[in-house]
């Protein structure tokens, strides 16, 4: 009997039902005369896993629905077949355990905030777990947190109110500003009475611009003296 081992794929060989060594990418005839011999073949590419939503409650008792996607890859396919029943549910369910705990130990505004650090605290705590099984754990991405439907709505409310807030605050800023301008140039004005004048003039020619008939004193641009 003849097989092949393709360029992204290693195999596992069994005689008489035991382990008998790892084949690497070729062609091979196995043996069927004085013994059994079977091939698994493992796949050693890297792969995507989608660990779909589940309901997580927060610090604060907020109920979440995460879904996060996992990239991964089989580092060493003897492990990977000979220590679990099927790795990638066993890495299933460690993502999730994982999951729970990060998000369990997290406010909810902490876990809105901190969205992709959620994903790489999740990574962190399961490379090594992972590759005790054969598994190289590469990259763990929040794809999803979603919040229930009430929920949204008081969030949505919040964020409008600090918006609000924060416009309000740059409007009170800018009146301080221009207040403070104000009082500057009044200052100024009062400490140079030509430069009054001038201001003034500036106002009656826009005045003037518009039709109306304008009489000043005649001693209105004589030069004096505050007293």
């Amino acid at each position: 009997m003849k097989i092949t081992i393709d360029a992204w794929e290693k195999g596992l060989k069994f005689r008489d039902g035991k382990f008998a060594g790892v084949l690497e990418p070729g062609k091979y005839r196995l043996a069927t005369l004085f013994a059994t011999e079977q091939v698994q073949k493992v796949d050693l590419r890297i792969r995507t896993m989608i660990v779909q939503g589940q309901e997580i409650l927060t610090a604060d008792k907020a109920t979440v629905r995460t879904t996060v996607l996992a990239k991964l890859r089989v580092a060493d396919p003897a492990a990977a077949v000979l220590k679990v029943d099927n790795y990638a549910s066993q890495l299933y369910g460690d993502v999730q355990l994982a999951l729970r705990e990060a998000v369990a130990g997290r406010t909810l505004d902490e876990l809105i905030a901190e969205k992709a650090v959620l994903g790489a605290k999740v990574l962190g705590s399961l490379q090594l777990t992972a590759s005790t099984y054969g598994v190289e754990l590469l990259e763990i991405g929040v794809r999803d947190l979603i919040l229930p439907g009430e929920l949204k709505a008081q969030f949505t409310r919040v964020l409008e109110a600090r918006k609000q807030a924060e416009a309000d605050q740059i409007s009170r800023r800018e009146e301080v500003a221009a207040t403070r301008s104000l009082a500057n140039t009044a200052q100024m004005l009062e400490k140079n009475p030509a430069l009054m004048r001038l201001k003034v003039l500036e106002s009656l020619e826009k005045i003037a611009r518009s039709g109306a008939k304008i009489v000043l004193p005649a001693d209105f641009l004589a030069d004096r003296k505050e007293s």
